[in-house]
């Protein structure tokens, strides 16, 4: 029994060895560069995968192959791309010593895409909150169905009555309730859906 637990222990042992998550630890002197997995060409706009230090997740295939490709970028240093050759043990490690540029037009350049991923992350959080203002407008114009169709509803019992009991009253009273109700959440059904609208649209054109 126990030489069987034992070949059972070591099997699993292999089998954890063998799919263990690769690491790249990326450290770069100075530090907060945007790091790029698996592109010599990125596209700088683009949220960067990491952000130095850090530890990168090595994927099946690239621990096949034995490497991964990197692009740094930070403004006032030269972008560096590198052919990483990965460790055979869980975690391999890299530092790298970016180079300051002195290149005016490079620096400009430069800072003109980490002000267009501003503005372009600014439009996905505009894109995404878009969705508050449409969803509050998809609920007020269920209200506002809802309170037209209690006004008709009321609106029939009235031409039906013809004693002005208490019933008529109180259906005269629901009829006014329901139209204002439903005058107030048409307009809140209004409102929602051009915000929505307006954000959305101001949204996609700065995703871009």
């Amino acid at each position: 029994m126990k030489t069987i637990l034992s070949t059972l222990l070591v099997i699993l042992a292999l089998f954890t060895g063998a799919h263990a998550q690769k690491l790249l630890h990326v450290s770069t002197i100075p530090s907060n560069a945007d790091i790029y997995i698996g592109t010599s060409r990125p596209d700088l706009a683009d949220k960067p995968d990491y952000v130095s230090s850090a530890f990168v997740s090595v994927s099946e295939e690239q621990a096949l192959m034995g490497e991964v490709l990197l692009h740094l970028f930070r403004p006032e240093f030269t972008d560096t791309t590198i052919r990483v050759t990965l460790s055979p043990k869980d975690t391999s490690y890299l530092i790298v010593s970016l180079h300051p540029t002195y290149d005016d037009n490079l620096i400009k350049e430069q800072n003109d895409i980490v002000a267009k991923r501003g503005r372009r992350s600014f439009g996905y959080k505009m894109m995404i909150g878009s969705a508050i203002p449409l969803f509050v407008s998809g609920i007020a114009g269920a209200v506002t169905y809802y309170q037209i169709s209690r006004a008709e509803d009321a609106k029939k019992t009235l031409e039906k009555t013809r004693i002005h009991s208490q019933s008529y009253e109180n259906a005269k009273q629901d009829f006014r309730d329901s139209r204002d109700k439903a005058k107030t959440a048409r307009k809140t059904t209004i409102a929602g859906l051009a915000t929505g609208a307006t954000l959305l649209t101001l949204g996609f054109i700065l995703s871009f």
